[in-house]
């Protein structure tokens, strides 16, 4: 079949007549289909492949992977988060499919009666889930301890609380399906382990076969999730198309044969997909409410806050907090949708210009991310233009674009360039009808940048002498003020932490994820706690950040929000460095161990930890034992 500007659907066609097959499969079916998935992540694939990936990536973004240390580190990175992000899904899947399939029994503090519940300061219902099970425990950030906020209009109190309720937890997104049904998934632009999550998610937690249009900037992809969903795409549940041209994906997603549809994007895709991209179309579908396809998931965008509590912090840890931001302001160039977009501050706090100055110092002693991703020029001169008296932060380090060998990247064809990161100040006043209406109008409170720019936002009329009003107002301001709810930050004092005025805080933030303490990003990758996605209620002739959540492979119903606690400080924190040899041999380690386990690899990850060869000390102290005994015996 063959439509003039949608190309060829056979594929699709395929695809879609094994949605009931799918969808009516036994659980001990896709159990062992997870299984040889399983095994091919990792024992079947060589480490190379995945490095492949990682050099393809860092390349496509305008690395010099072959020549700089910086190139080949960032090369690493790329390819431990692919690693991580692809087994852990896969692991986290197998428990609950085992459980599922009556094989593995819940871990003890999962089962009715022995639930670790609690009772929010606002009465929410709130269940501990991380780390209970073993891979969590042994995985990379076992440091920290994260819980979901139930709903409160389901769940009332702490004996209506369930896990691995697979009809009730994944049936809420899973009830039209149950017959079967085809979901077109368009992957991600800013990461490669965004679509190999939504794959697996729509298939083993919504239960559709997936047909995946892949983004133009990562059609390299599709080679090597081809390899690790093999035994998907060969029973006929899975079919992978690169991106060819947006007439060609319009008549994907429009194709009568499509049930759904998973985006990981912008709002305004989103709305030009959901309600016609031709405006008079699109101000009729709207007015009508005549969606052009009705079941959507979607993961957008938001001005991510990262609320700094007012209390007094050891140097210690305002320098490690400040350099966990300027770490998420600068990674992917800014261009995530969980990147720190807006610092909330007290007007008056002891500490504040410190804790700015120690931010700036950070990005501007490491050199300027390399803005790849389409548009950011233009997105980025719109802010300049908003605000012509923003403090553009340059890098000192004197490493350029030539220093740096770079090239253009993304789509772009002209010459590489360099943006530099463009501070925005704010002062909000919420206790006037002006300050309100102002704070209503700010460009950068109702703009997601999707570019180096941050904006500080100062509450006038706060202190730190009075905590709760600093909770009620920043709350509010970032509730009712900040574009999206997908999700947030923390940064309190260890001391203040159980503190009435930090609890309401974290209590009234309405985010999907409210990190405490650490990124607000770490949310996605802490699959059981990690349940991602916007904070419920948005539609979709109003969405901001979107409709759906990932994760919840504990099949816990009903929650409404994931919030997790980090400590202040830690060693595993993610900080900007430019000793690029190191970072390399630390990524590269982590992820061999993170595959494959092994004495050998575990030798090697707390070599490149802690920066001595310890394969050369275990030998001179296995020369010396043996020195030893020869020496004794000889005596004897």
């Amino acid at each position: 079949m063959v439509h003039e500007n949608g190309g060829d659907f056979d594929r699709l066609l395929e695809v879609s007549k094994k949605r009931k097959e799918w969808a009516t499969l036994p659980a001990t079916d896709k159990l062992a289909i997870l299984e040889e998935i399983y095994a091919i992540i990792t024992k079947e694939m060589e480490f190379g492949e995945w490095q492949d990936i990682g050099k393809a990536t860092a390349e496509m973004m305008g690395f010099d992977t072959t020549n700089t240390a910086e190139g080949k580190a960032e090369a690493a990175s790329q390819t431990f988060l692919l690693a991580m992000v692809a087994k852990d899904e896969i692991e986290h899947l197998l428990f609950a499919y085992r459980v599922r399939a009556g094989i593995t029994k819940p871990p003890k503090q999962l089962t009715k009666g022995n639930y670790e519940t609690r009772t929010a300061i606002n009465g929410q219902v709130v269940l501990k889930t991380f780390p209970i099970l073993p891979m969590d425990k042994m995985g990379i950030a076992p440091h920290i301890h994260g819980e979901v906020w139930m709903d409160p209009s389901k769940i009332r109190d702490e004996s209506e609380v369930e896990a691995f309720a697979f009809d009730k937890a994944w049936g809420e997104d899973a009830a039209d399906v149950k017959e079967g049904g085809l979901e077109v998934v368009l992957g991600a632009g800013n990461y490669n382990a965004l679509t190999f999550s939504d794959v697996a998610q729509a298939m083993f937690v919504r239960n559709y076969v997936v047909y995946l249009k892949q983004h133009p900037l990562r059609n390299f992809v599709n080679s090597l999730l081809k390899r690790i969903f093999a035994p998907l795409i060969a029973r006929g549940y899975l079919a992978l198309e690169d991106h060819t041209t947006n007439e060609r994906c319009a008549a994907l997603v429009y194709h009568p044969t499509v049930d759904a549809l998973h985006i990981t994007g912008g709002k305004p895709t989103h709305d030009l997909l959901v309600w016609g991209a031709d405006p008079k179309e699109r101000e009729r579908n709207l007015r009508e409410n005549t969606p052009k396809i009705k079941a959507v998931t979607s993961e957008l965008g938001a001005v991510s806050p990262w609320v700094v509590v007012p209390g007094k912090y050891k140097p210690k840890e305002l320098k490690t907090q400040a350099s966990i931001i300027a770490m998420f302001v600068h990674n992917n160039a800014s261009c995530n949708c969980n990147a720190v977009k807006c610092i909330v501050v007290a007007e008056e706090w002891d500490q504040k210009e410190e804790f700015l100055r120690l931010v700036e110092d950070a990005l501007s002693n490491h050199p300027l991310p390399v803005p790849y991703y389409p548009n950011i020029e233009e997105r980025w001169k719109a802010f300049c233009d908003q605000y012509p008296n923003g403090k553009k932060i340059g890098s000192k380090t004197g490493m350029g674009i030539g220093e740096r060998n770079l090239t253009a990247g993304g789509l772009n064809t002209g010459k590489p360039f360099l943006l530099p990161y463009l501070k925005i100040e704010a002062r909000v006043d919420l206790g006037s009808p002006a300050g309100k209406e102002a704070a209503s109008n700010e460009f950068a409170f109702k703009n997601e940048p999707f570019a180096p720019v941050f904006t500080v936002a100062t509450l006038q009329g706060t202190s730190q002498t009075d905590l709760m009003q600093f909770a009620k107002t920043s709350s509010t301001f970032c509730n009712d003020y900040l574009f999206g709810t997908l999700s947030g930050a923390i940064t309190t004092p260890p001391s203040l932490l159980k503190d009435d005025s930090v609890q309401t805080l974290i209590a009234e933030m309405k985010y999907g994820t409210v990190g405490v303490n650490n990124w607000n990003g770490f949310g996605y990758v802490l699959r059981n706690s990690g349940m991602w996605g916007a904070f419920p209620g948005e539609t979709l002739d109003n969405v901001q950040s979107g409709i759906g959540k990932i994760g919840n492979s504990l099949a816990v119903p009903y929650f409404q929000k994931m919030v997790f606690v980090a400590p202040i400080t830690h060693p595993n924190n993610f900080f900007l460095s430019t000793d690029f040899d190191a970072e390399r041999r630390r990524f590269e380690a982590i992820s061999k161990f993170f595959l494959y386990k092994g004495v050998g690899n575990l030798i090697d990850l707390l070599s490149a930890v802690t920066g001595v060869n310890l394969k050369i000390v275990g030998l001179a102290l296995s020369s010396a034992a043996a020195a030893g005994l020869a020496g004794y015996y000889l005596s004897q």
